[in-house]
């Protein structure tokens, strides 16, 4: 894990710490924890107790105690005064990347494997599914395209509050770098802001980090879950990033 999770740090670049957790190797929860999961069944108080012991272990990397972070009742997470961080998940891993205050991240992992076509046409449109990547058929795009948006939806979250639509961004790949351009305004960020970030493969996963661009954000309301989510009629099992 601790390859991973430096794997992780160079993604996001100076100043971010991550952690990766195994999904049932989580820690107990903490008492303001508890109550998110009271309801929850075993599968998803795992997923919870790994990332929010992930995000414990991005603190311990730099070098602060570990906290509590419970849920808001927009089902976010309330760091702690002064860090800014992301929570991600699939069924077996749960990875976290925090920082000291400054601008507002989002953290996506998924598999690499290619997205099924039949929803391609809800989360992309045509030109993005279609950017070159070189190894990556449409369908592997499509997947990474749907990463970075979830990604990019837990970045500009905390500055905006605003639930955001697939179409609300388009996303451009160059390289490893990879940018979400807003197509329309969102709180403070006008239409074609750009949010910046870097992209990876990390064994079989996507890893997707993008960075909000400057905007006072530590008090905002921090990420709302199942925004991005794929639809119910696909049968796939949604992935929200942040739980």
């Amino acid at each position: 894990m601790s390859e991973l999770s430096a794997r992780i740090e160079a993604l996001c670049g100076p100043g971010v710490a991550a952690c990766a957790v195994r999904v049932g190797q989580g820690g107990p929860l903490a008492a303001v924890e508890r109550p998110a999961m009271a309801r929850a069944v075993p599968a998803r108080r795992a997923e919870f107790a790994a990332g929010r012991d992930a995000a414990r272990g991005a603190m311990h990397r730099l070098g602060l105690p570990a906290c509590a972070i419970p849920m808001r009742p927009d089902r976010s997470p309330l760091w702690p005064h002064g860090l800014s961080g992301s929570i991600s998940h699939d069924a077996t891993l749960a990875v976290a990347a925090v920082r000291r205050g400054g601008r507002a991240l989002g953290i996506d992992i998924a598999s690499a494997t290619p997205l099924e076509s039949a929803i391609w046409d809800e989360i992309a449109d045509a030109d993005e599914i279609g950017q070159p990547v070189p190894g990556f058929d449409p369908g592997r795009v499509a997947g990474l395209v749907f990463a970075a948006k979830e990604a990019a939806y837990k970045a500009q979250f905390p500055a905006t509050g605003r639930v955001l639509g697939f179409d609300a961004m388009r996303i451009e790949i160059a390289g490893n770098d990879i940018a979400a351009r807003l197509r329309q305004t969102v709180g403070p960020y006008a239409v074609g802001t750009v949010l910046r970030g870097r992209w990876a493969v990390i064994g079989a996963r996507l890893v997707v980090a993008i960075d909000a661009p400057d905007v006072p954000c530590a008090t905002g309301p921090g990420f709302k879950p199942r925004n991005t989510e794929l639809p119910a009629s696909t049968g796939m099992v949604s992935r929200s990033g942040m739980r």
